[in-house]
Parts: C-alpha cells; structure tokens; sequence
C-alpha cells in the first residue's frame, strides 16, 4: 500500500504541465485515471501524451519496446492537459476543451471542441457533462475565474449550460455528484444539478493544485506537498496524511 501511494507521488510529479502537478494512478481495466492537470495519460496498450500542439500516440505493448505510431495536429489550440473518459480524450487548451476519438485506439480523430475566453483550462468528464476551470494569470493570458459546465450528451456539439464563479481555480476531480475543485483549497460541490452547484465543504489553508479521487479518498498536490483526505463524507472530512516537500 506504501508502494503504491509513492507511486501516486511520482507520477504526480511527472505529469505537471506549467508550474502545475497532477497525478494518475491506475484507474482499473487498463485505464489510467489521470490527475486533471496531466499532460499523458495511459488507455490500454496506448500511451498518450500531449504538447502545445500535438497529440502523440504510442504503443506500450511491449516491454521493452515503446513505439510512436500516430501525431495529430490539434490545429487552433494551445494544449494543455488530457483526460481519458471511455473510448475519448478530452483535451484542456488555453482557448476550450477538444474531444478526440481513440475508439481506433492508434489513430485517434477529431469529434468536436467547445471554445471560451483565453484561459488555463483543466477539464474532467462523466460523459454527461464536462467540467471545467478557468483561471486568470500571467501564463494563461486570460482575466477570468470561474468553473463552466458543459452539456456533452451530444459529443458533437457540446452545450456551455451553467458557470459558478471562483477565485483562482486549478485542478479538479468528480466522484458522482460531487465536484472537487482546487480554489484558495480544496472546495467541495454537489454538481447535482448543474444549474444550482452548492457548496458543501471548503478544505483550506492549502495551496493545492491537482487532485485526484480514489477509493473515498483524495490525493492532493500542493505547492508544499502532498495531501491524502478520507471524503468518505462530504460534509465531514478528514486528513489522513501529508508528505512535504
């Protein structure tokens, strides 16, 4: 079990884009459950990890072996994190969220994207609806603060339907109808129903930056290290552990 928090820690560390960290632990069914400020992430016998401009695909089939078998140009869009859900990757930019297909898991293709105001742009998904933070700052460009929601029942045409405003937001994870986002803390929200997000709890003095869910609990990235909650409860949370650095 200590094994494999450490392991939670690393690949936190490895898959930071700008000054940011994330983490992506194995999600199950060959599945990496990836922290929502990654810049790879792991479906299958695939590897996928994203620069400003690319989407590269490699095959991890092999051991020994690691093998680059697809590029594809994300034309329009400043990349910055990836997020697996199902049989797509939802891709943050600086400008929107782009939703790819990788049903032919070694070429992936374009569905749609959905475009807001420059900004840094984390996104997860339940494929219901998408979330996603916007935060101002002088490596996004952007003069905006707030989480948007997004109707993605229909992948070709995603549906901005609420927005809930925010402070500084940074990565986030969801468990059901719960909403963990990295704002001034950690802030807890029933995204129930998407048109009136309430907030249940507020982690804070932490200066987190990604997050992720597992097995009631959240593990958190910080500017001063790593953080384990039990959210069991909600409303009721506890800390179970922190490693600093």
């Amino acid at each position: 079990m200590k094994f494999r928090y450490l392991t939670f820690i690393l690949i936190f560390l490895a898959g930071c884009y700008s000054e940011n960290a994330s983490v992506a632990p194995d999600g199950g069914g060959g599945v990496s459950q990836g922290g929502s400020t990654a810049r790879f992430t792991v479906v299958g016998n695939y590897l996928y990890v994203v620069d400003e401009s690319n989407l590269y695909t490699y095959d991890i089939s092999e051991e020994t072996e690691i093998t680059r078998v697809n590029t594809m140009n994300i034309d329009r869009f400043v990349v910055e994190t990836i997020f697996p859900f199902n049989d797509m990757l939802f891709l943050g930019t600086r400008t929107g969220v782009v939703i790819v297909d990788i049903s032919l898991p070694s070429s992936p293709t374009y569905i749609s994207d959905y475009q807001h105001f420059v900004a840094c742009d984390p996104v997860v998904t339940d494929g219901e609806y998408a979330y996603v933070t916007l935060r101002e700052g002088t490596s996004c460009d952007g003069d905006i603060n707030e989480l948007q929601i997004l109707d993605v029942t229909d992948i070709l045409n995603p549906q901005l339907i609420s927005t809930y405003p925010m402070n500084g937001p940074r990565g986030l994870a969801l468990n059901g109808d719960v909403l963990f986002v990295c704002d001034n803390g950690i802030k807890v929200l029933d995204v129930t129903d998407p048109l009136n997000i309430t907030e249940l709890n507020h982690i804070e003095n932490i200066p987190a930056n990604d997050i992720i869910y597992y097995n009631n609990r959240i593990l958190v990235t910080a500017d001063n290290g790593f953080y384990q909650f039990n959210v069991f409860n909600p409303l009721d949370i506890t800390q179970i552990g922190q490693f600093a650095f």
